[in-house]
């Protein structure tokens, strides 16, 4: 009896049949060889997962098809080579797969690191097998924080964005820190008692508690892409500050005419900031180059300290009424009961889903939906003092 190989050529989709062996049946006739393969597949023999974010889950269903005349045997899969990869469904182990039949199973791709992942599906039976590499890349999501000062104990809070993981002195060292500010790369915070303007890393590292000095008992501070921005509360100023990013060229008088300004908050074109006084009570307005200064560009608010923006309203702590101002970014329609309830609030900030503000009698950060729904003054509690708030956007 002569034993003939056959071996599978020109298959579409995932190339797979590595080898069929066929006797002679009786009376001289071959025994017709299955043909095994997988699809779908994104290049010969692969299929790419694409990006996919850490911590997130991709499943995809692959069908095992045979296009031989003869039945694989009973096939054993498996996912070989790399943990992101889990066999979530399987159809196929312990299956014959016959002639035109098919089988699927389902696997999804889970990244837990950034970079390219890969791993093999294969299909072993007792006449045929198959195989597909499967290839996915996990793409890392930076993690964004609120932030918060603890005048109290001179430290700078922080929490991930749903207020989980807070760490009440994730920066420590700092002299009565007020308002607080970040951008991509760093945090600033202004201390009032030394008269400076704090910069650290984002992660925390290398805090420079004298990053600018010769304010004049700053409370607000803010940034943008060129420039640092901080309030001049002394009564011996009331001015805005201004210096480069790098912390070079501070100009402590760079706008002039405040009454007692508390918190600063800057967009593309315009700079904000709370007037506390009781004498004025108003929320002025300048271009960004300083020019045009309006200290009456909103009026009625009740004791406003903290001041924010985004690119349709500006936003304010009243702190004597216990409620969160918003007008449009124009002026107009000022409401000041935006929200409400909460506990001498003294600082705001924004981002694309929420509206968050720091309750001082309280030692918390509330929290709201950025139309002024489902407020919570106890979104992050066991702050002390706590007065600036600042967002990751």
């Amino acid at each position: 009896m002569k034993t003939r190989f056959c071996f599978a050529g020109g298959l579409t989709g995932a190339a797979l049949v590595l080898l069929a062996v066929a006797g002679q049946q009786a009376g001289g006739a071959p025994k017709p060889a299955p043909m095994i393969a997988w699809s779908p597949t994104t290049s010969p023999d692969t299929f790419d997962y694409g990006m996919v974010n850490v911590g997130e889950t991709v499943s995809q269903e692959f069908i095992l098809s045979n296009s031989g005349g003869g039945a694989s045997g009973n096939l054993t899969i498996e996912v070989s080579e790399s943990e992101p990869f889990t066999i979530t469904a399987d159809g196929c182990t312990g299956k014959s797969l016959g002639p035109s039949k098919t089988c699927s199973v389902t696997v999804e791709f889970a990244p837990t690191m950034a970079g390219p992942e890969n791993a093999t599906l294969a299909a072993t039976g007792e006449h045929a097998s198959a195989s597909i590499t499967l290839t996915g890349t996990g793409v890392a999501v930076a993690v964004r924080h609120i932030y918060w000062t603890n005048v109290n104990i001179g430290r700078i809070g922080r929490a991930d964005l749903d207020g989980s993981n807070p760490n009440q002195s994730f920066i420590t060292g700092a002299s009565e820190p007020i308002g607080a500010a970040v951008d991509a790369e760093h945090i600033y915070w202004a201390n009032f008692d030394t008269g400076t303007i704090g910069r650290a890393d984002l992660d925390g590292s290398n805090p420079n508690q004298s990053f600018i000095i010769g304010a004049s008992s700053p409370e607000g501070v803010a940034v943008d892409a060129e420039h640092i921005y901080w309030t001049n509360a002394s009564p011996s100023a009331y001015t805005i500050g201004r210096a480069d990013l790098d912390g070079s060229n501070p100009n402590q008088f760079f706008i002039t005419g405040a009454s007692q300004p508390i918190g600063v908050a800057v967009d593309a074109e315009h700079i904000y900031w709370a007037n506390a006084s009781p004498s004025a009570y108003t929320i002025g307005r300048a271009d960004l180059d300083g020019s045009n200064p309006n200290q009456f560009f909103i009026t009625g608010a009740s004791g406003p300290e903290g001041v924010a923006v985004d690119a349709e309203h500006i936003y304010w702590a009243n702190y004597t009424a216990g409620t969160i101002g918003r007008a449009n970014l124009d002026g107009s329609n000022p409401n000041q009961f935006f929200i409400t309830g909460a506990s001498l609030p003294t600082d705001v900030a924004v981002d694309a889903e929420h509206i968050y503000w720091a309750n001082l009698f309280t030692g918390t950060i509330g929290r709201a939906d950025l139309d002024g729904s489902n407020p919570n003054q106890m979104f992050i509690t066991g702050a002390s003092q706590p007065f600036g708030v600042a967002v990751d956007r």
